[in-house]
């Protein structure tokens, strides 16, 4: 969807007469994608006039205000129902794990999965379900996965990291890429069903970005009785690739106390 906002804002620029000599289409397109969700339309108005560009001076645009809020609003009437439908707010909110975050002296990606995994557990477990008596998941459970972290990780790094869905690497597309610390950290989510997987594949794309360490997210929705004893981390042959587990289908309270 990124590259859709992308054409449409350098088609309209385009039919506008609009020189776009420094990229101003393509960052305004990356924070509407990006931020536009998490954000009502006076704060987000105020993150795009932050936007560095001489767009406006180059094109005599008098009224930046007046031009970015009408654009904004043709943005929101084409993108904004599949924008939100795609990046659903977190359960519960993200404040708690937000500010414990921020509050470390030392901040990880593993430290933000560890976040991650508990958030899930506790508040969003019945995202991922039509029925968990019956067994029975919500269509596309891993793109559910995909935009709940999505969701989690730009809430909880606010402005200190970049969160790219789906992107090209080799003939195949890596589920999250984190730019973290001037790095980036590659992420792939699994839905344990039957059969686990995902390291070889994973280990393809550390190979490809030259990585020499990489994230495994499975969401296991084995029942209680089915759960697999899993490793912590797997050394490969591009690197370490570690693994975190989120149990969406744990064993019922009552139940442990039999």
């Amino acid at each position: 969807m990124l590259f859709t906002v992308q054409t449409y804002l350098e088609d309209y620029l385009r039919r506008r007469n609009i020189n776009d000599a420094d990229g101003y289409g393509v960052r305004l397109a990356n924070l509407y994608f990006h931020s536009r969700s998490e954000m009502d339309t006076d704060e987000f108005l105020r993150k795009v006039r932050r936007i560095k560009t001489v767009v406006f001076v180059n094109n005599d645009i008098e009224d930046r205000a007046e031009f970015e809020k009408s654009l904004i609003g043709l943005l929101d009437k084409q993108f904004k129902k599949k924008l939100l439908s795609d990046n659903p707010s977190f359960p519960g909110g993200i404040e708690l794990e937000r500010n414990k975050f921020q509050r470390l002296p030392r901040k990880t990606v593993d430290t933000m999965l560890k976040e991650f995994k508990s958030a899930v557990e506790a508040r969003a477990i019945d995202a991922f379900w039509n029925s968990r008596k019956k067994g029975t998941l919500r269509l596309k459970p891993e793109k559910i996965a995909q935009s709940l972290f999505a969701v989690f990780a730009k809430g909880v790094l606010r402005d200190r990291g970049i969160i790219l869905r789906e992107i090209s690497s080799g003939t195949g597309f890596v589920d999250i890429g984190l730019v973290f610390s001037s790095t980036l950290h590659l992420i792939e989510i699994k839905m344990l069903t039957k059969h686990f997987e995902g390291i070889e594949q994973l280990n393809r794309y550390m190979h490809i970005e030259k990585r020499n360490r990489g994230y495994l997210v499975i969401i296991d929705a084995l029942k209680p009785e089915s759960k697999l004893k899993l490793s912590k981390s797997i050394k490969m042959p591009d690197g370490l690739i570690k693994i975190y587990i989120v149990d969406i289908n744990p064993s019922p309270p009552s139940s442990l106390n039999k």
